[in-house]
């Protein structure tokens, strides 16, 4: 899958082609500290652009294939938009943030996931 990083969309839009791809895990990014503090309380954080937080407003596309870890995939919104993220695995009626496993693939993740649900 690619996915289109561009300052007009919205993080929903991100987290639902991630989710939609693999419905048994989520990505979440991390906003608080590069949010204008007047975007803070007055957005929810699906509502919030991507230029909102994107370093210098840089665009583009970030391919993910389901043999990308977890770690490989945070390492490629760092380095190429400044993008910090979080990402979990549905674990029952949970999401849990995925820490330890972060070197398995998101297929690994993925039917992880599939496997407690």
């Amino acid at each position: 899958m690619k996915i289109i990083i561009s300052k007009e969309r919205y993080i929903d839009d991100i987290k639902a082609e991630f989710s939609s791809a693999f419905p048994y895990l989520k990505i979440d990014f991390k906003t608080d500290a590069n949010l204008p503090v007047r975007l803070r309380t007055k957005l929810p954080v699906g509502k919030v652009k991507l230029g909102a937080l994107l370093k210098d407003n840089p665009e583009g596309v970030i391919s993910i294939n389901e043999n990308n870890s977890i770690k490989q995939i945070a390492q490629k919104f760092a380095d190429n938009f400044g993008l910090k993220t979080n990402f979990f695995r549905k674990s029952g009626n949970l999401w849990l943030e995925i820490k330890v496993t972060g070197d398995w693939t998101l297929k690994q993740q993925n039917e992880s996931g599939m496997e407690v649900y």
